[in-house]
């Protein structure tokens, strides 16, 4: 049986905002350019948005929608078509 998949807050910690990406807390400190929000004045308040981190990863994802052949380019390499 699969496990569930983690349940992931719209706000993350830093540890869990690094965990959410796939990097240490170093590197994501690193290499991450989304600033936390402050819900408090102490950096304990301070979260990463889910949002903010998949629009990231998004943006980093060199696999543009133009990338993967169209099903009319598939269908004319199936005929014979170049």
């Amino acid at each position: 049986m699969n496990a569930p998949l983690p349940y992931w807050p719209a706000a993350l910690r830093l540890d869990l905002a690094a965990a959410y990406v796939g990097l240490s807390v170093d590197t994501f400190k690193e290499v991450c350019p989304i600033k936390p929000i402050h819900f408090t004045q102490s950096t304990r308040g301070n979260r990463y948005l889910r949002a903010s981190l998949d629009n990231w990863l998004v943006s980093l994802d060199q696999n543009g929608p133009n990338s993967a052949p169209t099903t009319r380019r598939i269908a004319e390499r199936i005929g014979g078509k170049n």
